[in-house]
């Protein structure tokens, strides 16, 4: 008889069976089940589900093995399914629909008639139905407390299961070896099974499916899982190997000789495959410690997220970055994550419920799609954003386009496409923002004899509905109200926005920019501002360079959102190289006359004698000093090369900053951005500052394919006789400048490292408590 532990125990079975053998003497198998099932009429759903779900009972069917005297399997090798239990009820009416999945960007009022008219189907219904009850069911059954402790209150996963399912059923000295995600070692809520995973934990292997070396399609090429070794729980000791490309790469490591370049993603234009001992990370309480630190987390070391480094090169990196004193959260900021995507098209606003906030801008009034006469009307998504620039990708560009806007080509008051708009009232729009608390004007209430008592008397008459006199009302309650009276919607303010997906398997993850006043987001975007202007700035210069980009790949994040942002390391504003961190971060950003306000308000007159570039970069025209008071068209850096040549500068700085040494910011480079390698191999400069590139996804901007292989042929001309005059390619001019990004950063890195150090010598700035002496 199968039995079923979704409905019932393993004693009431047994009460079943008894019950069943009793019938079963009188009369035969049939006639006896039907009397079951005619008494207990569920007992026929029971039977249904069990058949059609093929449950397993590892108590019953191994009750052997599991009682005997090891008590469990000495051995258990398995690759559990990676089957995450979500409800999505888009592909499920594609099924009968396809439109649901084909169409892209639907209207709601279109989505909604043709979803009422599916439903309305009797079939469709009971189709759906079934599906969201076994999606349901399967969701509920994981995050049980009582079924699975260990994995409840995280997003369920079948693979989570499993590793649960093969602790409990191993012997006292037995060992299992499986291969399934590693979610739970970077996940928030992942902390109970994260812990034990640590102390059964033998080996760890990080494979990469570059290529689908590993599994085909749909398997992504970016697809981390790991190989695990687990064994009875113990004190925390094992061994990590990450980024590995071959079975031999796991294999060889620890016996290999050590040989040859320390190990990378990439080695000699390729997938770094090559076995090596460095590539062996022994993980300890006191490992974790350290990647605690580099998290910025407080709590059991043994909930600590695992950190993935390619080998022990990259431990000064993650020390230093670990002991950087400050975080953003301690300043405070204000972050929005904007309007929900799917929710803010839903009718369900105002003061009826009845407005959507947003909705596609396509077809609407005959007006051209993605039209956004000013930034108050655009509204932002991901790919908009770029590295320190605001206006990277427009959504009429489609995936096919590789290169982003032209910011030769701006005009001075240029506006972004928006693929949304906006639908409900101007009013409605802006009560739906997060409010953020104007200081000037909050200082202003505060000082208002007034003010406070109007506040008292509001308090006492409408808050607390009379009952307590105005002058009982509590100062704390004054001040509270007073910042909910300053407060101003996030949108009217300059902030730093970032794409809240970290994809690693990209050049960069963290893409990060400032957007101007009046522009608004969604959730797939996240924006943010400290108490000043200033600070502002400087954090999105802290967010453009390559070690706070470095910090989420090593800890494995996915999405930057709130908490996550708060980790990154923060600037302080009065630091030695904040000038000019400010200096590249702005004319990086400010490619429209929106950011006039901001230009003015932190330009600095000693840029003009004090601020060249922080190294010569060969044929460069443009000068980094050349600024005026006001903004100007000539205010943003413009070209290719020279937004390239200030985004390295700022890795650089940003190091220096960080008390990053040259050699340990190339380590992080070679171990984390290998498709950024790529590029840096067949990327070259002509003298106009225009991008020529041997890769489709790095082309410069307006380039083709015809003109690399002009260049090519140029190339080797010029090879094989320099005195001999041969055409460029067209639109392009001689001499040509080939990126070298370690060279740039080691000699970058050594101008700022000077400028600091002397600011130390002169007292300007203490390295110890990172902050000027005596102020």
């Amino acid at each position: 008889m199968p039995e079923n532990t979704f409905a019932m125990g393993v004693d009431s079975l047994r009460e079943l069976k008894k019950l069943e053998d009793l019938i079963q003497a009188e009369m035969g198998m049939d006639d006896a089940r039907k009397a079951v099932e005619t008494r207990y009429p569920w007992m026929r759903v029971v039977r249904d589900i069990a058949e059609e779900q093929g449950f397993l009972h590892w108590e019953l069917d191994f009750a052997g093995v599991l009682a005997g005297e090891a008590g469990g399997f000495d051995l258990q090798v398995g690759n559990p399914p990676w089957v995450r239990p979500e409800w999505k009820e888009n592909p499920v009416l594609a099924e009968y629909e396809p439109w649901f999945m084909l169409t892209e960007k639907p209207k709601a009022e279109e989505k909604n008639r043709r979803r009422e008219a599916e439903l309305a189907r009797y079939e469709v219904q009971e189709y759906l139905l079934g599906e969201m009850t076994n999606t349901v069911t399967m969701a509920s059954y994981l995050s049980a407390s009582s079924v699975y402790p260990l994995i409840s209150g995280s997003q369920p996963d079948l693979y989570r299961a499993f590793m649960c399912e093969v602790w409990d059923h191993a012997g006292r000295s037995g060992a299992a070896g499986m291969l399934h995600p590693d979610t739970h070692f970077a996940g928030d809520k992942g902390t109970a099974l994260r812990a034990v995973a640590y102390r059964r934990l033998r080996v760890h292997g990080d494979f990469v499916n570059a290529g689908n070396r590993f599994f085909p399609p749909p398997v992504g090429r970016p697809t981390h899982f790991g190989v695990h070794i687990y064994g009875i729980a113990q004190e925390i000791g094992f061994d990590s190997l990450s980024w590995l490309f071959t079975v031999d790469a796991l294999r060889l490591s620890a016996t290999a000789e050590r040989v040859g370049a320390i190990p990378g993603v990439k080695y000699d234009g390729g997938w770094d495959e090559r076995p090596h001992p460095d590539r062996v990370i022994r993980v300890t309480t006191e490992t974790l410690e350290r990647w605690q630190r580099l998290a910025g987390e407080t709590g059991p070391l043994e909930h600590t997220r695992m950190l993935t480094p390619v080998s022990t090169a990259e431990d000064s990196a993650i020390d230093a970055l670990g002991v950087y004193p400050l975080r953003l959260g301690e300043l405070n900021p204000d972050i929005t994550p904007g309007y929900h995507e799917s929710g803010s098209k839903k009718a369900q606003f105002g003061p009826d419920k009845n407005q959507r906030l947003i909705d596609y801008n396509t077809g609407i009034d005959e007006q051209e799609d993605y039209h956004a006469s000013s930034w108050d009307d655009v509204i932002l998504k991901g790919p908009q954003i770029g590295v320190a620039n605001p206006m990277y990708k427009q959504p009429s560009q489609g995936h096919a386009e590789m290169w982003g806007l032209d910011p030769s080509e701006l005009a001075d008051d240029a506006v972004p496409e928006s693929e949304y708009r906006r639908v409900a009232t101007h009013e409605v729009f802006l009560s739906e923002q997060d409010k953020w608390t104007d200081w000037d004007t909050y200082e202003e209430l505060r000082a208002s004899v007034t003010e406070r008592t109007q506040a008292r008397e509001h308090i006492a008459k409408v808050v607390k509905k009379g009952k307590v006199a105005p002058d009982d009302v509590m100062d704390a309650e004054v001040e509270a109200f007073l910042r909910a009276k300053a407060g101003t919607p996030y949108s009217e303010r300059y902030r730093v926005a970032w794409r809240e997906m970290i994809a690693p398997g990209t050049e960069r993850t963290l893409y990060a920019a400032i957007v101007p006043p009046g522009s608004t987001h969604i959730d797939a975007v996240r924006s943010g501002r400290c108490a000043s202007e200033r600070l502002t700035v400087l954090v999105s210069g802290f967010m453009a360079a390559l070690p706070a980009d470095y910090l989420l790949r090593i800890a494995g994040v996915g999405h930057l959102n709130v908490a996550q942002v708060k980790t990154l390391p923060a600037p302080q504003a009065d630091h030695p190289l904040a000038s000019a961190l400010i200096l590249r971060a702005l004319r990086l950003n400010v490619l429209t006359s929106a950011y006039a306000d901001l230009w003015s308000a932190l330009y600095d007159p000693k840029w003009l004698g004090y601020e060249p570039w922080a190294i010569t970069w060969p044929s460069m025209s443009t000068e980094l000093h050349a600024v005026t008071p006001t903004w100007q068209r000539d205010t943003p850096l413009r070209t290719e090369y020279a937004r390239r040549a200030a985004l390295v500068e700022i890795d650089a700085l940003v190091a220096v900053w960080l008390g990053i040494d040259a050699e340990t910011l190339i380590a992080m480079y070679r171990a984390r951005f290998s498709i950024m390698q790529d590029f840096d191999r067949v990327t070259w400069f002509d003298a106009k500052e225009r991008k020529m590139a041997g890769d489709r996804y790095t082309y410069g901007i307006h380039q083709t394919k015809d003109h690399w292989t002009q260049f090519e042929a140029y190339q080797e001309a010029c090879q094989k006789d320099p005195e001999i005059t041969v055409p460029v390619p067209d639109g392009y001019t001689a001499p040509f400048y080939k990126a070298n990004r370690e060279r740039e950063m080691r000699e970058a890195h050594a101008y700022f490292k000077k400028r600091l150090d002397e600011a130390v010598e002169k007292g300007l700035w203490d390295p110890e408590k990172m902050e000027v002496p005596g102020k």
